[in-house]
C-alpha cells in the first residue's frame, strides 16, 4: 500500500472554511484564491486520506459522515498551529510580542505598576501577561517556563538549586523591622530592637512559600526562638493592618508607603536585615527580543 503524505495546512484551512460554507465560489472568494485552486486544495486533502469528504452537487458541497468526523480534528491540527505561530511571534517581535512576568503581591502596590507604566509609555504594543504568588510558586514557574521573568524577594537559594538555574538582577534592598502597635510595651522607644525582644508575642506572618515568611523564619531562627503565629495572610497589608488592630507583631519592610498604617511602629532590627528584591529568569532560556529588552529597560530602572 503507498504510503500518504501528511496534509498541509493550507488544504486544512480551506475544508475547515468549505465545510463552514459549503460553496466552492464563496469560499474560493472568502479566501482570496482562484476557484481551481480550492478544488486542487480539497482534492489534494482527500487524496492524503484516502477517501471523500464531502457529497457534491453542482457547486455545493455537504459534509459526508467521514468529513464531519474529521472537521473536528482539523479545527485542532489549525488551533495549534496557529497557537504555535502566535507563541513564536511573542518571542520574536520586540515591539509587539507578550512578557510573561510574575510578581509577589507586595510589588502590586508600587514597583510593578510604576515598570510597567513606564515601559508602555515607550513600547506601546508589548503586551504582558500577568501572574500574583508566593515566591516558592512564582520561582516554580519561571524554572518549568510558565513565565519569562519574575519579580520576587528574597533571592532565590542556591542551596536548593533554584539560583543556580536562575539569573537575578538586584532592584531593592530594604531595611526589614519589627512592627509593632501602638501603646505595646516595645512601642516605647522608636530606634533598632533585637527581634529576639519578640520572642513569645503572637505574630502576624505571611503564609508558608511567601519571601517575607522565609526571612522571619531565618531570623528568628537565628534569634534563638520559633514565632507564635496567630495569623497568616497572602498580604502584607493585611499584617500591617491586623498588627495595628493590636493583634500581634509582624516582620515588615521598610520604606513601603503601603505598609504604615496608623497605630503601628517600626522599629528596625538590630543587627541590621534586608529584603532584597529582584528580577529572576531562567538562565539557559533562549534569547526572547521582547522579554531581554523587557529586562533591559528594568535594569535601567533598577540602577
Amino acid at each position: 500500500m503507498p504510503r500518504r503524505s501528511s496534509p498541509r495546512l493550507d488544504d486544512l484551512e480551506a475544508f475547515i472554511r468549505l465545510a463552514e460554507s459549503g460553496h466552492l465560489t464563496a469560499t474560493a472568494e472568502e479566501l482570496g484564491i482562484p476557484q481551481p485552486t480550492l478544488s486542487r486544495r480539497i482534492a489534494r486533502l482527500e487524496e492524503d486520506l484516502g477517501t471523500n469528504l464531502f457529497d457534491r452537487a453542482g457547486r455545493t458541497l455537504t459534509l459526508n459522515t467521514r468529513g464531519r468526523a474529521f472537521l473536528g480534528h482539523a479545527r485542532r491540527i489549525s488551533a495549534l498551529f496557529t497557537a504555535a505561530r502566535t507563541d513564536m511571534e511573542r518571542l520574536m517581535d520586540p515591539e509587539r510580542g507578550t512578557v510573561r512576568i510574575d510578581f509577589m503581591h507586595s510589588l502590586g502596590t508600587w514597583l510593578v505598576p510604576g515598570l510597567l507604566r513606564a515601559y508602555r509609555a515607550e513600547h506601546a504594543g508589548v503586551q504582558f501577561e500577568l501572574h500574583q504568588g508566593a515566591v516558592r510558586q512564582l520561582v516554580e514557574r519561571v524554572l518549568r517556563d510558565d513565565a519569562d521573568l519574575a519579580l520576587v524577594g528574597p533571592r532565590p537559594d542556591e542551596s536548593r538549586g533554584d539560583g543556580a538555574a536562575l539569573g537575578w538582577l538586584r532592584l531593592h534592598r530594604q531595611p526589614l523591622a519589627l512592627a509593632v502597635p501602638e501603646g505595646h510595651r516595645l512601642a516605647a522607644e522608636d530606634g533598632p530592637v533585637p527581634l529576639s525582644d519578640a520572642a513569645g508575642e503572637p505574630f502576624i506572618g505571611m503564609r508558608a512559600g511567601y519571601g517575607t515568611r522565609q526571612l522571619l523564619e531565618e531570623l528568628t531562627i537565628e534569634a534563638g526562638f520559633r514565632p507564635n503565629l496567630v495569623f497568616e495572610s497572602m498580604e502584607l497589608s493585611t499584617v500591617a493592618g491586623l498588627v495595628s488592630a493590636g493583634l500581634g507583631v509582624a516582620l515588615l519592610p521598610m520604606n513601603d508607603p503601603y505598609l504604615a498604617p496608623a497605630g503601628l511602629l517600626l522599629r528596625p532590627l538590630d543587627p541590621p536585615a534586608h529584603r532584597e528584591l529582584g528580577l529572576v529568569w531562567r538562565a539557559a532560556a533562549s534569547p526572547a527580543p521582547p522579554v531581554d529588552r523587557f529586562r533591559e529597560f528594568v535594569s535601567a530602572a533598577g540602577g
